[in-house]
This record gives C-alpha cells, sequence and structure tokens, in this order.
C-alpha cells in the first residue's frame, strides 16, 4: 500500500481508490459513483443514535411499533431470501464454486446480474438500519451496545466496498450465508412481535438463533482464509474490517460468557448503553463507560 501511493497527493490517491481500480460497471450505479453517500447515511445513523433520537424521546412514552415490526420484519426476511436466490442463481448453480474463485470484470448477463444483486445487498444493508431505530423509539435502549451500532455501520461500508471494487467471484460467497441467517433471524423477531403465546412458543429457539449467528461469524471467518489471494488491490480493507469484527465479537463473547459463569476474578464491562443520569441528565443521554469489578 505504501509503495503505491508514494509521491501521490490526496487527490491523486482518491482518483486511484474511486476511479482506476473500482469496476467501472457499477460507477454510474446510485450510491456508487463515490463513497459520500453511504458516509452521509452513516453519519445521520450515528447522529441520529447517539444524539437526535434519544433527544426527541427523551420526555415522551416509548411508542409500541407492534404493526410496523411485524412489516419490517416480513419485508426484511422477505428481501434477504430474495436477495439470496439472486446470488445463488447468478452463478453459483452453473459456473462459481464457494471456493477462492478470482473477481473478472465481465459484461455477460451472468456476470451483471451478481453485480446488481451486491448492489441490492447494499439497499438491504442500509435498510436495516432502521433496526436501531425502532430500538430508539421504543425505548429499547439495552438492546443498543456497541458491537449492535458498530456492526450495522462496518456491514454497510462492507456493502458498498464490495459492490464497488469486487461484485463477483469469493467476495460474494459470503454474502449468502448472511442472507439465510438474517431470514431466519427476521422471521425469529416476526414471531416474536405476535404476543405473549408466540413468545414462549418461540422464546427455547433464542439460543438457536444466537449459535447460528455465531457459525455464520465463523463462515464469515473462513470465506478469507489465507490461501485465498486477494484479486483486487483495495480489498485489503475488507479483510482489515473483518478482522476488527471478529476481535469486538470476541471480546463480547468473552465477557458475557465472564459474566454468566463466574469464572473471572477480575472482570471488563465495556457498556455502550442509554440509561438515567443520576445528575439528571435525562434518559437519552448517551454514556459509554469501562468498569473494572472483583
Amino acid at each position: 500500500i505504501n509503495f503505491i501511493f508514494q509521491d501521490m497527493g490526496i487527490m491523486d490517491i482518491y482518483h486511484y481508490l474511486i476511479d482506476e481500480i473500482s469496476d467501472p460497471r457499477v460507477s454510474d450505479w446510485p450510491l456508487m459513483s463515490n463513497p459520500f453517500g453511504v458516509i452521509l447515511i452513516s453519519l445521520a445513523y450515528l447522529s441520529f443514535v447517539l444524539y437526535l433520537g434519544p433527544l426527541y424521546m427523551k420526555k415522551r412514552k416509548p411508542y409500541a411499533l407492534i404493526k410496523t415490526m411485524i412489516c419490517y420484519n416480513i419485508f426484511v426476511a422477505t428481501a434477504s431470501a430474495i436477495i439470496f436466490y439472486g446470488l445463488l442463481t447468478s452463478g453459483y448453480t452453473t459456473h462459481l464454486s464457494m471456493g477462492c474463485e478470482p473477481f473478472v470484470i465481465s459484461n455477460d448477463s451472468m456476470s451483471l446480474s451478481m453485480a446488481r444483486w451486491v448492489w441490492w445487498v447494499l439497499i438491504l444493508k442500509i435498510t436495516e438500519l432502521a433496526d436501531t431505530v425502532i430500538f430508539i423509539f421504543r425505548k429499547k435502549y439495552n438492546q443498543i451496545s456497541f458491537l449492535h451500532v458498530y456492526h450495522h455501520t462496518v456491514t454497510l461500508f462492507l456493502a458498498w466496498i464490495t459492490c464497488k471494487y469486487a461484485p463477483g467471484g469469493m467476495w460474494t460467497f459470503i454474502m449468502m450465508p448472511n442472507c439465510i441467517v438474517h431470514v431466519i433471524m427476521y422471521i425469529y423477531y416476526l414471531c416474536a412481535c405476535l404476543g405473549p403465546k408466540m413468545q414462549k412458543i418461540v422464546a427455547p429457539w433464542k439460543k438457536y438463533v444466537t449459535r447460528l449467528q455465531l457459525i455464520h461469524t465463523d463462515i464469515w471467518n473462513s470465506a478469507f482464509r489465507v490461501i485465498c489471494s486477494y484479486t483486487r488491490t483495495s480489498l485489503w480493507l475488507q479483510r482489515s474490517c473483518n478482522s476488527i469484527t471478529g476481535f469486538s465479537r470476541g471480546i463480547e463473547k468473552f465477557r458475557k460468557r465472564c459474566l454468566q459463569n463466574h469464572m473471572c476474578s477480575r472482570r471488563i464491562s465495556i457498556r455502550f448503553a442509554f440509561e438515567r443520569n443520576s445528575e439528571g441528565q435525562g434518559d437519552g443521554w448517551m454514556k459509554a463507560r469501562s468498569t473494572v469489578f472483583n
């Protein structure tokens, strides 16, 4: 990377990353000509989650939003299933394997179809930011962890990077298990919205949904195994973001395991949640703190 950027100015680097090494087929698509659209969306999301949303809900009662959640969960589950089918039938049922498939820029119908479905993955990731928005309006602040916000923000950029630089080959395989997991997750969330009776029925399945998410993470990590050589220069960002995500999930799992099993004499709990401030700052004040206790 240092060798590539040597003796290049800021605008030269920008032109190199955005124009020279990107996929020219997607450059005219919505949100794909430059990263500013996705950056603005993520900044708007973070601004709402960290400040504007809690400020709006400060003196208001939580909204129920039952019908909204039912419609939203049906939409995301259905969209995830459709995108899975689109990705699968755009090469994996014919000539693509699930191994180290190189990315090749081609204008044949199958390759263009794959690129279009990758773009729809990006749109779906933008839609899924509504998860946190719903939590805000329902004042479910305990569900808005640091990892939750981090995950939604990073996956949005990962989807954009993939669509911009490599909407094909092995970089699309990891999207398929993600779609399947999301189908199952949002069907579970849908059932949980349908009243106390249904909640009791699906409650025993919660642990299996969690395990499925962890298995999906392992599949994600395996897709980036070192024996696969990167076919696009800029995709080292994918690997870096993926490593950070895995590390963060590992910390979160370790913390929860320590708290549940009482096996750690000293535990570090990193909390990133909305809670009432004893000094009178209100329900919506965001506090990020680290507590060490015995």
